[in-house]
């Protein structure tokens, strides 16, 4: 059963990271409540004071800059994101993406950051988001940080935010020319169930020729926070892609993971599927890469 909370509407950033400062490990921050509601109801979660950033201007907006690249705020919301035509122009990979997250009532209120923030393992985003590089703003009581967003994730559900902490923006910097990304989800029951694994690949080539760079290589789900699969993208960097290259990666990339089993499947289920997965995306990325997508 859900706990009596109060409730707290502050409309800057630096007025809600006071108000998480003064009530400390106490308080969380609420945004469009996809996950919090749940987890409150469930009585995993109890506190006792929910402090709502939903009217603060500075946490919305999505903006691209051809030097700075694509910035969210963290109240841009999943549909937002996935019928922005901004993003379609310049990242349409994160609108394909979007489209299977959930339902439309849980997109039509769930946040990007609040996705990110709840350090969510079974999600499809963070691991896109990755990637492609990008990074976070966080905002507490003693000034503003960036960090790349693997760093933003510690174990399942932990996050590296402070309790005085706001994540405030997600920043992608633009692709290089002649880059590729493909990501793709594999869900053992229905679309809208939570991923069982999802990969995501990005590969831009070297100016001339046909060998890889700048590899990266993401696995989710697979573990308690995404996984970057380093091994893996090193076979490849550097390299023109062979199916020999691509099959020692698959394979590197299956043992850098650490699932668990579960209803989704056993531990050698899922490595099997990554592989499979990897093999697929790079593949598919590549080919992305040598048109010019």
């Amino acid at each position: 059963m859900m706990k009596d909370f109060e409730y707290l509407e502050p409309t800057t950033v630096a007025e809600a990271c006071g108000l998480l400062k003064q009530y400390g490990g106490e308080a969380r921050v609420y945004a469009g409540g996809a996950y919090l509601s749940i987890v409150m109801k469930q009585g995993l979660l109890q506190p006792k004071v929910l402090v709502n950033v939903k009217k603060i201007k500075e946490l919305k907006g999505i903006h691209f800059d051809s030097v700075a690249g694509l910035t969210l705020g963290a109240l841009v919301t999943h549909h937002e994101l996935e019928t922005a035509e901004l993003v379609r122009a310049k990242f349409p990979i994160l609108c394909e993406v979007e489209r299977d997250v959930a339902n439309i009532r849980v997109r039509n209120v769930g946040t990007v950051g609040g996705n990110l923030a709840s350090g969510e393992p079974l999600t499809d985003l963070a691991q896109v988001l990755i990637s492609l590089d990008a990074r976070v703003k966080i905002s507490g009581t003693s000034g503003e940080r960036i960090i790349p967003l693997e760093e933003l994730f510690v174990d399942y559900y932990q996050t590296s935010l402070a309790d005085d902490e706001i994540l405030m923006q997600v920043m992608i910097p633009p692709l290089p020319a002649r880059s590729g990304i493909e990501y793709i989800r594999f869900s053992s029951s229905s679309v809208v169930d939570k991923p069982c694994v999802g990969v995501s690949i990005c590969i831009s080539l070297e100016p001339e020729g046909r060998a890889c760079h700048a590899v990266r290589i993401v696995l989710g789900c697979v573990a308690p926070t995404p996984v970057r699969a380093r091994r893996a993208e090193q076979i490849l960097e550097g390299k023109p892609l062979s199916l020999e290259l691509v099959e020692e990666a698959a394979s590197s990339a299956a043992q850098e993971c650490s699932p668990s089993s579960d209803l989704r499947g056993s531990e050698q289920y899922k490595r099997a599927i990554v592989r499979t997965l990897v093999r697929r995306a790079t593949s598919r990325t590549y080919e992305r890469a040598l048109k010019g997508e």
